[in-house]
């Protein structure tokens, strides 16, 4: 006799997973569970490319140890998502799985979706849980939780879209329509709990107002307070609960909710404008009121008498942007800021003295902090910064608790822990790209930390090889960073290579005649910059002479035994530089009418090399280094930039040179002709924006694209015939050969590296 959790999982398939209600999804996950069988409900056929990605992660992130496990892993392929194939459902689940240590599935994922012509070695993953919450059209500048009388529990959003929304946190859906009214953008948000039971929603936006309304109906309570621009809100609790707003004009309001007037005079003692306020419940029954400041100072307020408590909380070199009250199971009270220094810093508030070392990590100015509490009793303090990742932290140590959490494309400007009706507790965050996304800050202890390094999306990767012999993996992200990673394990070698001070657009090795070999980076800030992949350190000055962004840099091998390096610009021209010296070479070379967003080095049968130039006027160009004079007319047939290129030496002796454009397609031309070899490559359905070539055993050679419809594509330059494509969790920016044939993947903001299947065609 069929069991209850096969008799729904079958009604589901017959219904078609689209159509189950939340509630349904969340009884089949539950007794999915229960009976020990959650990966068979995974596997279920039409479940991840039907059901509501939100209903289905938040269900599993509560099903157990298991269930976390696929909520992980599931959220870091980025299923479900609709019309994938099983065989793309499989490759992103292969992927996504080669970045867990403690995730053992292989036998399951065996025959998922057919072959594979793909099999990821490791992978960095994200720890996102589910899809954003998308609907805002500004950016996420406050969110926070809104317990109902009835037990429910809302999460609030504002935005700089002006309007206030509500969702369900269960399930990631809206609940009602947006909160209008505001006329600028809503930069707080509070829950308000009255001594009747009663539960309000403040906001506070930058047109001057606090607004107050009913979380359970949308519908707007009372009159708009007026109060100067409103940075921050927060409810003190009390006999007669009290509403406190900082604003940028320095003072801090406390206002009675209930009538919507104000208690007392404004406080004053900051000297620039407020972007935070917190309520402080100390040991002893008081509340004290905690504001940050641009001043870069915390002070402490009785919010009973709006006197000032001890002097002002100094240490922040930067604008304070965030305070949080921590409860510690010991039943002291912490308080923590968050600063544009890129710090965390923790204070006593019953003597206004630090607690420990600032916390330190993210790498830019940290814009949000929470408090997170976790079943058990424990604590953990989480933070948001304009680096991109959320970070947790443990508050009695000050130690971090895990790697970053990473996903969002921009700052994140807001954090705040909300619970579920069954205990469980979830962490919202906010950024500036208009999304809303949800994490369990618990997964980590389950499943083991993730192989994560960037914060944005990865650009470039190369293969690195040291004096030794051994290998190193070198990616570059919009996040300024190079990092350098083992090619076998997918751990991080050495701390990131930092000094660019904007976005690395690309990364090359550059062998020099002495047998040392030095990694090259460009950069959007104009520069190029020569590291010791041994050590990490910078190699002499920057290369500067750019006067735009440099979005490629590639090595230039020439006859007479010299390597130069050559960089193409956003400023229209390609640069020589001597590696040995940090010199320029000759005269820019110019002649494309826009920007150059590839180089590469073509060496011919004869011996001779040539330099690529792909760039965003349409067309490629060849050079002869040597002489920094053009070689033929430049190569036109895309519609679109071209932003990638590579050679691709073929077994005959022959060389192509392969272009990848936003026109979708692959070019292959005869650089020593300067004609179209064979008609563009098509299968893309988007910008392709990396090509590389693959080397197989037996002197086959392949080429690979990479493009941002999220797939990797396999051709045999002899014929322009397609032979295999796999999906990847992300648009692909970055693809390298390393020499020991594995093929290494920048997609979103991860790395991957991936063996090509023996059976490919």
């Amino acid at each position: 006799m069929a069991s209850v959790f096969e008799r729904e999982l079958l009604s589901a398939a017959l219904l078609g997973w689209s159509a189950v209600p939340a509630g349904g999804v969340r009884r089949l996950v539950e007794l999915a569970a229960a009976a020990g069988r959650l990966d068979e409900l995974v596997g279920a056929p039409g479940l991840l490319s039907d059901a509501d990605p939100a209903v289905l992660l938040l269900a599993l992130s509560s099903a157990g140890e298991r269930g976390r496990v696929w909520a992980a892993v599931l959220s870091a392929a980025g299923l479900p998502t609709a019309g994938l194939s099983a065989a793309g459902q499989g490759d992103r689940l292969r992927i996504a799985m080669s970045g867990f240590g403690a995730v053992d599935v292989g036998a399951w994922l065996a025959g998922w979706g057919g072959g594979s012509v793909v099999d990821p070695v490791w992978s960095t993953v994200p720890w996102v849980l589910g899809a954003p919450l998308t609907g805002h059209t500004g950016g996420v500048r406050s969110v926070a939780a809104v317990p109902l009388p009835d037990g429910s529990m809302l999460l609030a959003s504002g935005s700089q879209d002006r309007t206030v929304r509500l969702w369900d946190p269960s399930t990631g859906k809206p609940v009602g329509a947006p909160l209008t009214g505001h006329h600028n953008w809503v930069t707080a948000v509070a829950a308000v709990p009255l001594p009747d039971g009663r539960m309000l929603l403040a906001s506070g936006s930058d047109d001057g107002t606090v607004r107050l309304w009913d979380p359970s109906t949308g519908e707007p309570v009372g009159a708009p307070l007026d109060t100067g621009r409103v940075k921050a809100a927060v409810s003190l609790p009390g006999g007669s609960m009290l509403l406190a707003s900082g604003s940028d004009d320095g003072t801090v309001r406390l206002w009675d909710p209930a009538t919507g007037e104000p208690v007392g005079a404004p406080l004053t003692g900051h000297t620039n404008g407020l972007a935070a306020v917190a309520a402080v419940s100390l040991p002893d029954g008081r509340t004290l009121l905690a504001s940050g400041s641009d001043d870069g100072t915390v002070r402490l307020w009785n919010p009973g008498t709006g006197e000032s408590v001890g002097a002002p909380l100094t240490g922040h070199t930067d604008w304070v942007r965030s305070v949080v009250a921590v409860s510690l199971p010991d039943g002291r009270t912490l308080l923590a800021s968050g600063s544009q220094d890129h710090t965390v810093r923790l204070w006593d508030p019953s003597t206004g003295e630090p607690v420990g070392m600032p916390l330190t990590g993210h790498t830019n100015g940290v814009a949000a902090v929470a408090a997170v509490p976790l079943p058990g009793g424990s604590k953990l303090l989480a933070s948001g910064s304009g680096d991109g990742t959320v970070r947790l932290w443990d508050p009695c140590t000050g130690e971090p608790v895990g790697m970053p959490l990473t996903g969002h494309t921009d700052w994140v400007v807001s954090v705040a822990a909300v619970s579920l009706p069954d205990g469980s507790m979830l962490l919202a965050s906010g950024d500036g790209d208009g999304t809303v996304r949800l994490w369990d800050p618990t997964i980590d202890d389950q499943v083991g930390a993730p192989l994560t390094g960037h914060t944005g999306g990865v650009r470039s990767v190369a293969a690195v090889p040291l004096p030794d012999g051994s290998m190193l993996l070198a990616s570059g992200s919009r996040d300024g960073t190079v990092r350098l990673w083992n090619p076998s394990t997918g751990k991080p070698v050495g701390a990131p290579l930092t000094g660019h001070t904007g976005g690395v657009r690309s990364v090359a090795t550059v062998p020099l005649p002495d047998g040392r070999t030095l990694l090259a980076s460009s950069g959007r800030d104009g520069t190029v910059r020569l590291w010791d992949p041994g050590n990490g350190e910078p190699v002499g000055a920057p290369l500067a002479g750019h006067t735009g962004g440099v979005r490629s840099v590639a090595t230039v091998p020439l006859p007479d035994g010299r390597t130069l390096l050559a960089s193409g610009s956003q400023d229209h021209t390609v640069r020589l530089w001597d590696p040995g010296t940090g010199e320029p070479v000759g005269v820019p070379l110019t002649g494309h009418t826009h920007g150059v967003a590839a180089v590469a080095a073509v060496p011919l049968p004869d011996g001779r090399t040539l330099l690529a130039s792909g760039s965003q006027d349409h067309t490629v160009r060849l050079w002869d280094p040597g002489t920094g004079e053009p070689v033929g007319v430049p190569l036109t047939g895309h519609t679109d930039w071209v932003v990638s290129a590579a050679a691709v030496s073929l077994p005959d002796g022959r060389t192509l040179l392969a272009s990848g454009s936003l026109d979708c397609t692959v070019q292959l031309w005869d650089p020593g002709t300067g004609e179209p070899v064979g008609a563009p490559l098509t299968g893309h359905t988007d910008g392709v924006v990396s090509v590389a070539a693959v080397s197989l055993p037996g002197g086959r050679t392949l080429l690979a694209s990479g493009s941002y419809d999220e797939t990797v594509r396999l051709w045999d330059p002899t014929t322009s015939e397609q032979v295999g494509h796999t999906e990847t969790p992300g648009e692909v920016y970055a693809l390298s050969l390393l020499p020991d044939g594995h093929l290494a993947v920048g997609y979103g903001s991860q790395v991957a590296v991936m063996r090509l299947s023996a059976d490919l065609p």
